[in-house]
């Protein structure tokens, strides 16, 4: 704008005039800049920028007298622009022309590189004959607002990203209206339906409580109403039946939003699906008690210790039972190698020690016999066998070891050394009675020597089916992928499930169950080769590893054979029954290189099989053979 000549006199009245102008620019210049606004006037026929604000100017990172210079043409001010928003701006200028006014987002790229995001405003101008001589506009920088729309828009993917990988939904619940305000996605999925069906659906609490598992409707009922009268953060964990019948555990955690005397009006809410948890617990509790029952057969005990801690990190109740303490005491007392020591008999202690310097100083693993005095005055023989667990630059961090007690073995040892001595005093007399004896003799060490064969057979095979137990599948199957290793080869693993095998047993018994699933176990080894293992590890679940693989055809071959052969009907004692299979299958080394990563990933792929429908198998990922 033009300032006024200051030789030139003003009246009073133009002076107060002049005055109130200048404070109205001062608030507008102080708006434009609170609001980040600037304000200017472009010429059409001068092809240039006839006036802008200060602000106008701030927001390009100019004077105004910068950017009255720089503005001198539109090709100088497009330069300005976004290349990839450069289109768009030309064509607002014909939008401009066409509609006499327009509206646009884009950004501007300053002289030192930064962005910013602007929003501008024009209305054309037209002179009093009505010719468009230019446009007023007003620019906006929305760098701000579009960065705390991207913040927000990043956290809201987060978030869903959080739901899908920890299996969890948020919800918002009016306890005075018995509705829905909000649920996310997450929480949709975990009920096997959409947001938009779940919210329709639910009027009432009893619509809520009506998708609960009935035996724990009643239960989460009382919990609900527990948590509204006193507002006390609710967590329950029960069983939710879903749109398509699957039932899932569910844990859910509420806490008060907003209480009204005393009674919770509206609640935050967090769901987690804790399926595969629940599951896994319990597979664990079931192998649990079989290794328990294992140990007690076999008088065997485990143990895993840390050598850096000097101190058990775990030890079974077949341990502690060899002791003769419970595990808490076990623990407790051996709280250091030399305190560990204090248990073995002073005899053996020397011998004991040199063995597992022995170990420490060379790697590998440990055997050795002692005697062990327990806490009730007994002294046991004890068998211990070790080996490192975790191996850190060489050295052993932690080892795992199994006891047994072998005290009828030495006992029975010591009855033949001492009857050996009685025999040979009496050699000549007894020359005889001594053959006999010896006969006896031999005969009771064959006994013990199968004895202890068929103890070592129980240990590493299932007494069901014959087949080999876990420890022994994860042992060939250590073997197969070394011999894959080396020669560059695949190797498969396949977890198998029976469909149907529990309805069988609850209805027939548990002893029509376990001739099931020996013919079950006898189908199984018929469709394998001679060189692939099947190992049954616990109910009606079974491992089979598939060493030396071609081609990957063989295993689908293999796998369908075996859905095939199990789907067939079985009598037993004229009563017909049907099973299925549903099978998982993973690859070394695509899907896994160790023993437990392969279990695991089949075990994975065969849950899907059942998800899917059962009787059926599949990869841990799709196959193009």
């Amino acid at each position: 704008m033009n300032k006024p000549d200051p030789t030139f006199p003003l009246d009073d009245s133009l002076q107060a005039e002049l005055e109130k102008f200048r404070q109205q620019r001062a608030l507008l210049d102080r708006t434009e800049l609170i609001a980040h606004i600037g304000h200017f006037e472009w010429s059409y026929e001068l092809d240039r920028l006839l006036s802008c604000s200060e602000e106008y100017a701030r927001i390009h990172d100019m004077t105004v007298e910068e950017v009255m210079s720089a503005h001198r043409g539109r090709d100088k001010l497009l330069q300005q622009v976004h290349p990839d928003d450069r289109a768009a701006f030309k064509a607002s200028e014909h939008t401009l022309r066409r509609q006499k006014s327009v509206d646009i987002e884009y950004r501007l790229i300053l002289e030192n590189g930064d962005i910013r995001h602007i929003r501008e405003s024009a209305v054309e101008v037209n002179d009093e004959a009505g010719n468009e001589i230019g446009s007023f506009g007003i620019l906006q920088d929305i760098s701000e607002r579009i960065k705390h729309q991207r913040d927000l828009e990043y956290r809201d993917e987060l978030a869903r990203q959080s739901e899908a990988i920890t299996d969890i939904g948020h919800f918002i619940y009016d306890e005075e209206n018995d509705r829905y305000v909000y649920m996310s996605p997450g929480c949709a999925r975990i009920y096997g339906t959409s947001v938009e069906e779940y919210v329709a659906k639910i009027q009432s609490l009893e619509d809520d409580l009506a998708d609960i598992f009935a035996e724990d409707r009643e239960r989460v009922a009382e919990e609900y109403e527990n948590y509204r009268n006193t507002g006390q953060d609710c967590a329950i964990e029960y069983r939710f039946v879903r749109a398509d019948g699957e039932i899932r555990w569910l844990r859910e955690l509420t806490r008060a939003k907003h209480i009204k005397d005393g009674r919770v009006m509206q609640t935050l809410g967090v769901v987690q699906d804790v399926t595969n948890r629940v599951r896994r617990e319990q597979e664990l509790l079931y192998k649990d008690a079989l290794a328990d029952q294992a140990e007690a057969i076999t008088d065997i005990g485990h143990f895993i210790y840390d050598e850096i801690k000097q101190k058990y990190l775990y030890v079974s109740p077949g341990l502690a039972r060899i002791h003769g303490m419970d595990r808490d005491a076990l623990v407790t007392r051996a709280v250091s190698w030399e305190g560990d020591l204090d248990v073995i008999h002073p005899e053996d202690r020397e011998f004991v020690r040199r063995a597992y310097d022995k170990f420490l100083a060379e790697g590998g693993d440990w055997q050795v016999d002692y005697r062990l005095m327990r806490t009730d005055g007994e002294v046991r023989w004890i068998r211990e066998v070790g080996k490192a667990h975790v191996i850190n630059h060489g050295i052993a961090e932690q080892t795992i070891g199994v006891l047994q007690d072998i005290t009828r073995q030495k006992n029975a040892e010591q009855e033949i050394i001492r009857a050996k001595e009685t025999l040979e005093q009496q050699v000549v007399e007894r020359t005889r009675e001594l053959a006999n004896t010896v006969k006896q003799l031999q005969e009771e060490i064959e006994e013990r020597e199968k004895i202890a064969a068929e103890l070592e057979f129980l240990a590493n095979h299932d007494a069901l089916t014959g087949l080999p137990s876990l420890r022994l599948c994860k042992d060939r199957l250590d073997q197969s992928l070394a011999e894959a290793r080396r020669n560059r080869q695949t190797s498969a693993v396949m977890f198998l499930d029976l469909d149907g095998f529990k309805a069988v047993n609850d209805q027939h018994g548990h002893e029509f169950g376990d001739r099931l699933l020996k013919v079950a176990a006898d189908r199984i080894k018929a469709e394998i080769r001679e060189t692939d293992t099947v190992a049954r590890i616990g109910g009606d679940e079974f491992v089979i590893i598939l060493s030396s693989l071609p081609e990957i055809a063989i295993a689908q071959r293999i796998a369908s054979n075996l859905v095939a052969q199990l789907a067939k009907p079985i009598f037993i004692e004229e009563v017909k029954v049907g099973i299925s299979a549903s099978i998982g299958i993973s690859l070394y080394p695509d899907n896994g290189t160790t023993a437990e990563e392969l279990i695991r990933s089949a075990d994975k792929a065969m849950y899907r099989v059942k998800g899917g429908g059962k009787n059926d198998f599949g990869f841990v990922a799709a196959l193009k053979i």
